[in-house]
């Protein structure tokens, strides 16, 4: 076997090449993560910005969808900026609703080219939990003693008189003959229009200035989620009044309701289960921008339901014929 020997400023060159040559096969193509904080608390929003660079121009570069983040997670908005053919970034909006910290994994972005696929993946990340209870207030309040009511004797003695006054009445007129009773004809009540009881109390809610001016979120929260949840009552005859937010949309789900409703119906039963149960105190635009969204669910109801109150009114009329002055009253 020939040994070749190179001379010292050949062998530098050579190691020099061979150096540059495997630095940018491997970073030929990468991809950068950053994101706007370091620490969430419930309802946070933060950016998480995905910044790519490429060797060469692909066919197509393809970013990972909502599915790829956690549960505890909601995603708002996302835009892509093309700085060049060669660098591309996206960055995602991001709302956070766990209670433990924030752990996202490798992302995959695929680039697509005419003979092959690459995938390369991103650095992941961990955020911190910030909790809002105060430090070091972890005890337990002391339980109050059970109060004794006195005993109430008013009762017993409203009972004696009840049944002293029936027994003399029995005595009295116990010979005069039973006088039989007309029985009043039922009255019609006019025709229960889902839609625009929601309307009215989406008016109401609006005008009720007490609740606006003391901040009340928590009962302004209430009043529209409840409105919504009594439509779906009335008209799909769907238990929403006793059922958790989850347990409401999984029936819209399975009902077929239409995507917008059921959107702008989990908009605003995860902002008001915010306000109640996670202590989450919003702001006065916040709280009219959840008025919004639950008028735009009555908007498409007028349009997506129109005709199953129509079944829901012929099967009333079928049932019971409204005079013509209730009629008026449905028509207006």
């Amino acid at each position: 076997m020939k040994i070749i020997s190179l001379k010292p400023g050949v062998l530098s060159l050579f190691v020099l090449w061979a150096s540059l040559f495997f630095s940018v096969s491997v970073t030929a193509q990468s991809v950068q993560t950053r994101v706007s904080t370091d620490s969430l608390t419930i309802g946070d929003t933060f950016k998480l910005s995905l910044i790519l660079q490429l060797d060469r121009e692909y066919l197509k570069v393809e970013f990972p969808d909502t599915n790829s983040f956690p549960p505890s997670t909601e995603l708002i908005q996302r835009q892509q900026f093309k700085i060049s053919e060669f660098s591309d970034s996206l960055t995602y909006n991001l709302q956070f609703f766990g209670n433990e910290d924030l752990q996202i994994s490798s992302l995959p972005v695929r680039l697509y080219s005419s003979d092959d696929t690459t995938v390369i993946y991103s650095d992941p990340i961990l955020l911190n939990f910030k909790t809002v209870v105060a430090e070091g207030d972890t005890s337990l309040k002391a339980m109050k003693p059970i109060y004794e009511f006195p005993r109430m004797w008013w009762p017993w003695i409203l009972a004696g008189l009840l049944i002293a006054g029936f027994l003399l009445w029995w005595y009295k007129f116990r010979e005069e003959p039973e006088k039989i009773e007309e029985e009043p004809e039922p009255e019609i009540k006019p025709f229960h229009n889902p839609i625009k009881e929601l309307e009215k109390t989406l008016v109401y809610i609006k005008k009720d200035s007490n609740v606006v001016e003391s901040k009340n979120f928590k009962l302004f929260y209430s009043q529209i989620g409840d409105a919504i949840r009594t439509y779906f009552e009335e008209l799909y005859k769907i238990p929403a009044l006793e059922s958790t937010s989850n347990e409401l949309l999984r029936y819209l789900e399975a009902y077929g309701v239409d995507e917008t409703m059921t959107e702008k119906t989990r908009v605003v039963l995860r902002k008001a289960d915010l306000v109640k149960f996670a202590k989450f105190t919003p702001t006065l635009e916040d709280a009219w921008k959840t008025h919004d969204h639950a008028i735009e669910f009555m908007e498409r109801a007028k349009l997506a339901d129109a005709a199953r109150v129509s079944r829901l009114k012929a099967k009333y009329n079928k049932q019971f014929k409204p005079t013509p002055e209730q009629q008026k009253s449905e028509e207006a």
